[in-house]
């Protein structure tokens, strides 16, 4: 009884400070984002939608932490300050996608195609966008961190206001075309 005790008290005492369980997708919203492809401020995390066609969906301010959308069709989709912290967009289609204030830090865009996305002001700390293409994305004031972009394609992309002084550069194609190998 008195572990049980503690044990409340505890999870009491983190819940307060902030650290509260995190929450599993709702499978309504699945559902919901499945059938209309509407699913503005829907709680998906950890929600299994590889290889899913959702073009043209609006999940802006949507939460997607922990989701696994790789091989995803998202090309055209509504993501803006959309939450897909860890989330798994590997081989991704993102083409023309609005993604403006989306927070992606750890994200796994490796191979995606992010062909003139919108992703101003966007999170993207430590996510490995390794191989994806970025061509013409426009990117403004977007935090990288020490994103990876080692083989990634940013010819013609707006990188206008972003540091860019962490992230690993290895036959990068910068924004003029050259080539960039700094952390090969």
């Amino acid at each position: 009884m008195k572990r049980l005790l503690a044990m409340l008290a505890l999870a009491l005492v983190l819940w307060g400070m902030g650290f509260a369980p995190a929450e599993a997708a709702i499978p309504d919203d699945v559902q919901k984002l499945l059938d209309t492809k509407k699913c503005q401020v829907c709680i998906l995390n950890d929600a299994d939608l590889s290889n899913t066609d959702l073009h043209g969906a609006n999940l802006k301010i949507a939460v997607l932490t922990g989701a696994n959308l790789s091989g995803a069709d998202l090309s055209a989709t509504n993501l803006m300050l959309s939450d897909m912290e860890g989330a798994n967009l590997s081989g991704a289609t993102l083409a023309n996608a609005q993604m403006n204030g989306a927070n992606l830090p750890g994200a796994n865009l490796s191979g995606a195609d992010l062909t003139n996305v919108e992703m101003t002001q966007a999170n993207l700390s430590d996510a490995d966008l390794s191989d994806a293409d970025l061509s013409g994305a426009v990117m403004l004031s977007v935090t990288l961190g020490s994103a990876n972009l080692k083989g990634a394609n940013l010819k013609g992309a707006n990188l206008r206001g972003t540091n860019r002084s962490m992230v690993l550069f290895c036959n990068t194609t910068m924004p003029d075309g050259a080539i960039e190998n700094r952390d090969c």
